[in-house]
Parts: structure tokens; C-alpha cells; sequence
């Protein structure tokens, strides 16, 4: 198994790793969360300026979330095509390990915000909001506010289609990597623009979405194209 998991997995295992490590670095060992944020603060308006902008709001927010749903249906559809015809089951089990490692990373990464103490820097006290900003690893302060917001669920729209890389190879895999991490980084800009999450959120996606998948791959297997 060792050996099958250096071959192929090997960059999952440093998208988890290095994107953990800047996460920590970036909410716990720096200042630099909350430096990001208040680039985009207007402290004369007491809130996010692009929080509700249509560009950031609807357009790249909304319309990257709905890209990715879409996507992911017209995947199902084909998987019950290939189904349905009874052909080539080394590409419908590829399909199948898409659409299932991409929908448990997508669900993993909203159970852990579901649980998070963590609040989104709008509701902070430091962004105009109440609650009192805490780091990674810290005692929960009282005044938390609502919480839910670690890791980005927005992001993991984008992350969850590192679950093609165990279906690829080569340039392919190197290829979608790319496109992938690029997708993620957008969305995340997106929330950080806009005051929804913090860079730490973003990060910590990406590294769900990569140990979820790395895991789906371990014990599935799929066959590369």
C-alpha cells in the first residue's frame, strides 16, 4: 500500500500537509488572517464594502457554488448513462469514485463548520461586528458569536474536485491539479474579499477536501486513465 500511495497520491498528501501548515502559520503563528481581512474593511462604513456586491457576491460567489453543483449532476447523469449501457466499467468506476469522494469531502468539510467556534470576520468584533476573535487551538472566549464558519464550505465547492486526481495520471493529473487549486483559491479570494472567511478557512478546506479524497483513494482505488 505504501508503495501504491507515493506513487500515486504523493501530491494530495503535500496539499494536505502544506495547506494545514499555512493555516496554523497564517491564523495562529502570524497576524496575517486578520491582516488580509482589513484590507477589505471600511472602518467609516463598519462593514465589508464588497460583502453584498453583485460582481463578488452573486456573480462569484453564488455562480462558482451553482458551476460546481451543475457539474457535479451532469456527472451523476453520465455515471447512469455508463450504467444504464452496461459499457466500459473502468470508466464508470471512475465516475462513481468522483462523484463519492467529491460529495464526502464536500460533506466532511460542512460537518466540521457545523461544529467550529470559529465565527466569520464580519461578526467580529475587530470587523464591526461583536464577537471576539480567537486563534486556532485557543480556549473558546465567551464571546464567540455564532461560530460555524471553519473551514470554508464555499471553498470546499471548489476543493472537492481534487477527488479527480485519483482517477488520472501524468500531465492529466498534473493538469487538474492546477485547475483545481486555481478554482479553490478563487472562491476563497471570493470570501475573503468579501468578509465571509478568514485565508486559515480557506486553507483548512483545501486540506479536508485533500485528506478526504487521499483516504477515498486508499480504500477504493480507482482506475487511472
Amino acid at each position: 500500500m505504501s508503495r501504491w500511495l507515493r506513487a500515486r497520491d504523493a501530491d494530495l498528501l503535500v496539499v494536505a500537509f502544506v495547506c494545514a501548515v499555512l493555516a496554523v502559520w497564517s491564523n495562529r503563528w502570524s497576524g496575517a488572517d486578520l491582516w488580509f481581512s482589513a484590507r477589505f474593511f471600511d472602518a467609516a462604513a463598519g462593514g465589508f464594502a464588497l460583502r453584498r456586491d453583485w460582481l463578488w457576491s452573486v456573480l462569484l460567489h453564488d455562480g462558482v457554488k451553482w458551476l460546481s453543483v451543475a457539474a457535479w449532476l451532469a456527472l451523476l447523469a453520465a455515471g447512469f448513462a455508463l450504467r444504464l449501457r452496461a459499457r466500459e466499467p473502468g470508466r464508470f468506476a471512475r465516475v462513481a469514485f468522483v462523484l463519492g469522494a467529491s460529495l464526502a469531502a464536500v460533506v466532511a468539510v460542512n460537518l466540521l463548520r457545523m461544529q467550529s467556534a470559529h465565527s466569520c470576520p464580519w461578526y467580529l468584533a475587530d470587523f464591526g461586528g461583536q464577537a471576539q476573535f480567537f486563534r486556532l487551538f485557543d480556549e473558546v472566549p465567551t464571546h464567540s458569536g455564532p461560530g460555524k464558519c471553519l473551514p470554508s464550505g464555499h471553498a470546499a465547492s471548489a476543493f472537492m474536485w481534487l477527488a479527480v486526481l485519483p482517477v488520472l495520471r501524468g500531465a492529466a493529473r498534473r493538469r487538474a491539479l492546477f485547475a483545481v487549486l486555481t478554482l479553490g483559491a478563487l472562491a476563497g479570494v471570493v470570501q475573503i474579499v468579501r468578509g465571509a472567511h478568514f485565508p486559515s478557512h480557506i486553507l483548512l478546506a483545501a486540506a479536508a477536501c485533500a485528506i478526504v479524497v487521499l483516504g477515498a483513494a486508499i480504500v477504493a482505488r480507482p482506475p487511472a486513465s
